[in-house]
């Protein structure tokens, strides 16, 4: 008769059980409590803070010592802000931004650390404090005043892992984020690092049928958003390395859009970054004009002769004529020198 090792047997069932375990736990939210070394690193500046061992100051003031060139900071001081961005969907890598209140907020923060899906500890909405001394303010790649640990070239460096436990304390507090509500054409350097929302607004005619991130960008594409209410542009930058790349945009409607003010690589241009695409909420229509004329084909100082349009004088004997500048074409009606009312 054929002899079967329970022990065996058992020791194998349960291994089995723990990996089934393993393979089936797929619960990756935030955790909402802070493990004990950061309490204590927390209390402990804290504590510093309260005796006025350690100054606690605003977003605006550290952004203050910032001279023109990377800094370090060697005062006993230390920061509090909520953080506004995340890397859950890969737009962001190794930087996160926090803002100085987590509604109506006036100023906001970069973060640069040698740390991928900082989400998971540096989620939206947390409470962060940040132990100043010994980190460097400067600027980033994108020209955005940014707190790091290093000098590098013109820029600010990383703050390496070995230290983020030291300097970046999260609390237990997580807020919830209310985007600051602000008009294309008001967004200046007041805003960066802040989660603003644009409200009626759409993507640029033309860009039915495309992507966030074009094919043939190796890092990042940048779109176009047009203002329904003024005209106004703005730029949504998206980085080829988002989850989100190849979703189509939602270029046949207009609607609110959220995301983190910041700037292009280089500091050229002011960019909306998305936290996610579920942030992109256009249920309306478009708001393009009936017809619209480029005037390309202009020929100048000519009668106005374009296919589609009828020049008719409704009085006196003046027409529409063709006009072309330095290369831009335009129409143009005058009586000017005519003799006529």
């Amino acid at each position: 008769m054929k002899t079967i090792n329970f022990k065996n047997y058992l020791l194998a069932l349960l291994a089995s059980v723990a990996i089934m375990s393993c393979v089936q736990d797929d619960d990756f939210s935030v955790p909402e409590s802070v493990g004990t070394e950061e309490n204590e690193n927390l209390n402990s500046l804290l504590d510093n803070i309260d005796q006025n061992i350690i100054q606690l100051v605003s977003i605006d003031y550290v952004k203050g010592l910032y001279n023109g060139q990377v800094t370090l900071i060697e005062s006993d001081l230390a920061v509090k802000g909520y953080v506004s961005s995340s890397d859950a969907t890969g737009n962001f890598y190794k930087e996160f931004y926090i803002q100085d209140a987590a509604e109506n907020p006036s100023s906001g923060l970069g973060i640069y650390l040698n740390q991928v899906d900082s989400y998971n500890q540096f989620n939206i909405g947390r409470e962060v404090y940040i132990n100043l001394k010994g980190l460097y303010i400067g600027e980033n790649a994108s020209e955005v005043i940014t707190i790091g640990g290093s000098i590098d070239g013109g820029r600010v460096g990383i703050i390496t892992a070995a230290r983020i436990p030291n300097h970046l304390l999260r609390s237990t507090v997580t807020e919830t984020i209310v985007p600051l509500v602000v008009n294309v054409s008001n967004v200046d350097d007041s805003h960066m690092g802040l989660l603003v929302s644009f409200e009626d607004v759409q993507f640029s005619s033309g860009l039915e049928g495309q992507s966030y991130v074009s094919p043939f960008d190796d890092y990042d594409t940048i779109h176009t958003l047009v203002s329904c209410t003024n005209g106004a542009e703005f730029f949504i930058e998206t980085s080829s390395f988002a989850s989100f790349n190849q979703e189509p945009l939602p270029a046949d409607g207009r609607g609110s859009i959220t995301g983190v003010i910041s700037k292009s690589y280089g500091g050229d241009d002011k960019v909306m970054v998305l936290n996610r695409t579920d942030d992109v909420v256009f249920n309306d229509f478009r708001c393009d004009p009936v017809f619209e004329e480029t005037f390309n084909t202009a020929i100048d100082n000519t009668n106005l002769n374009i296919s589609g349009w009828i020049n008719y004088a409704e009085a006196g004997d003046q027409l529409w004529t063709e006009q072309a500048y330095s290369g831009n074409g335009y129409a143009e009606f005058t009586a000017y020198n005519t003799g006529n009312s």
